[in-house]
């Protein structure tokens, strides 16, 4: 009963995002609660403990067998709460705009120049490991550009976390320590397996963002002669979009203060100084207090940004609630057997590939944990007694990456299609219609280099 509610509650939840009946809000934290109270009437658990599974899930949880401590969402959304305040503030103040008319210049209304300035920015901010950040500093550096030309801003979405998909398995991201841990296999030596895939799926990203550039060079009707046919003029008509937008509340004055101050806290939070919410709380603070300083103005500011910062925020607290029940009433490991027993025992070697394929939908549904502790380390036991080594199995269960960033439980996805306007499920299709390749980019590769065998 347990697998088919788990079954049951991500289908209705898509279903519901598709056809906009639910919002983001409403399906993480209603659809839980309905199959949750099922679980609770048909079981022996309580309410009491499906709020117990929430709180944990929500603030942190205890391990009974090590008294190891889970960090539940509170922390990444107090950072996203923070985080989209302060840069709201800071594209109202015009940190952005030098950058912004920097690319409009040098890309002279090209689109194909401006997605792979994005691409590749993405892939080199995302190198610290933390797709929070990637998305913050990205979404900060580019959307005001993107909306200036017009251009899609699914593209914007989709290339921002294709390179966070293929470097989230560096070895300090949570991934390849998970895989390795229950694998029993050393970070090393798994990356040192996972590294040409990666490579050549960074190629595909890379590939990518040409192609979308030059078909949004077709929709917009921009073709290369047109570069020596774009004045000076035209050019400033298009910077000017941006500089006068809310020219009130620039202050070029304080550019350089805004600039090192954001540095400097992009370089504490990676260097993992200090929690980003603090870090960004403090800034919100100073900014406000320098360029501002009126009292009234900056409660005017304050008010103006919370919108934008609340929904993101609101999204992420919720994914606490869908991750809490899915884990804690045992749907998640039910499901992680049931996608076990999948797999028939008697396809021998061949067991590799098959499992990293439909692996992929678990690691998109699955909290982290839960999948590679659950089903990863399961199917390892299983691929053993064919001769598949861990270091093969966990290479196997880390394909599925390639779908890991449409998932619903991580947080900052919600703050990135609150950027764009996106709706989630859309989100998740397009990437999906673009990016599928990448999976079987993996396998190929790790099939040639022998570490998934066939």
């Amino acid at each position: 009963m347990i697998v088919v509610l788990a079954i049951l509650m991500i289908t209705v939840f898509i279903v519901l995002l598709a056809k906009n009946k639910l919002s983001i809000l409403g399906a993480l934290v209603l659809v839980p609660l309905f199959f949750g109270s099922i679980i609770v009437i048909f079981t022996k658990a309580t309410f009491s403990d499906m709020f117990r599974w929430i709180y944990d899930a929500l603030f942190y949880a205890v391990s009974p067998d090590n008294g190891a401590a889970t960090i539940g969402v509170v922390s990444p959304g107090l950072l996203i709460l923070f985080a989209v305040i302060y840069f709201d503030l800071m594209l109202n103040i015009g940190l952005f705009d030098p950058l912004c008319a920097f690319f409009i210049r040098k890309a002279k209304g090209d689109p194909l120049k401006v997605t792979m300035a994005t691409v590749l920015t993405a892939t080199i901010v995302t190198m610290n490991g933390d797709t929070t950040t990637t998305i913050i500093i990205c979404a900060a550096a580019f959307l005001e550009l993107w909306r200036a030309m017009h251009m899609k801003l699914m593209y914007l979405a989709i290339l921002i976390v294709t390179p966070i998909g293929i470097f989230n398995q560096l070895p300090w991201g949570g991934p390849t320590i998970a895989a390795s841990t229950a694998m029993g296999v050393s970070v090393s030596h798994l990356f040192k397996a996972l590294l040409p895939g990666m490579l050549a799926a960074e190629v595909f990203a890379i590939g990518l963002a040409y192609y979308l550039g030059r078909k949004e060079r077709k929709r917009l009707q921009w073709a290369a002669e047109m570069r020596n046919e774009i004045d000076d003029d035209f050019l400033e008509k298009m910077v000017d979009a941006i500089r006068n937008k809310n020219p009130e509340l620039k202050r070029p004055q304080y550019y350089w203060f805004n600039l090192l101050l954001t540095l400097f806290i992009l370089y504490l939070l990676i260097a993992d100084v200090c929690h980003g919410a603090i870090l960004f709380m403090i800034g919100t603070a100073i900014i406000l207090t320098v360029n501002y300083r009126d009292v009234n103005t900056i409660n005017q500011q304050l008010e103006a940004v919370a919108g934008d910062a609340l929904g993101p925020a609101a999204a992420t607290f919720g994914a606490g609630v869908f991750s809490g029940i899915l884990t804690g009433s045992g749907m998640a490991a039910g499901l992680a057997g049931g996608i076990a027993a999948i797999i028939p025992a008697d396809l021998g070697a061949h067991i590799a590939p098959l499992y990293a394929i439909i692996s992929a939908p678990a690691i998109v549904f699955l909290p982290q944990d839960a999948f590679y502790f659950g089903i990863a380390k399961v199917i390892a036991k299983v691929m053993t007694g064919f001769g598949i080594t861990p270091l093969q199995a966990a290479v196997a269960s880390m394909v599925g990456q390639s779908f890991r960033l449409i998932s619903p439980v991580i947080p900052a996805l919600y703050m990135l299609t609150g950027y764009t306007k996106l709706n989630f499920v859309d989100f998740q299709k397009n990437y999906v219609k673009y990016c599928w390749p990448i999976l079987f980019i993996y396998i190929i590769v790790y099939a040639l280099t022998d570490v998934l065998p066939f």
